[in-house]
């Protein structure tokens, strides 16, 4: 079963390969939800927090989590929205810093998993190759 959204754009901003199966890569997805990394930038802490939320009823999205055995029921192709949280962090409170948005898609090629990315809105501070790697990171 595809699970798309009838939104995806018809422009990406990055498109690459992973060199899993399509049923490794949907497992890395789901590992990555509500997944963080703390690391500093200049001398501030800054924490990005990942949320992973797949197509549903091909008009919107659910968090991964919320359905059962996902890498059993989806098939061939699959939309992904993937928000990146970027909080910094100081003695005394946390500050929000951005809020990344990504539409994903990942196509089923055999051996290995073709990956569209779009960024759906433009503010923040990452692109689409940071989701690259923060993607290549999980599915080590």
């Amino acid at each position: 079963m595809r699970t798309v959204y009838h939104r995806f754009p018809t422009t990406f901003d990055l498109d690459f390969e992973l060199q899993k199966p399509f049923g490794e890569v949907l497992r890395c997805f789901r590992s990555l939800h509500e997944s963080h990394t703390t690391s500093r930038k200049g001398v501030d802490l800054v924490k990005c927090q990942t949320l992973v939320s797949v197509a549903h009823n091909k008009t919107s999205f659910e968090p991964v989590n919320h359905l059962p055995d996902i890498e059993k029921t989806v098939t061939e192709m699959a939309d992904f929205r993937v928000v990146v949280r970027e909080t910094r962090l100081t003695p005394k409170n946390r500050v929000p810093v951005s809020e990344n948005i990504f539409l994903v898609r990942i196509v089923d090629k055999g051996k290995f998993t073709e990956v569209t990315v779009a960024k759906e809105e433009s503010r923040g501070g990452m692109d689409a190759i940071d989701l690259r790697e923060i993607l290549k990171g999980a599915c080590v």
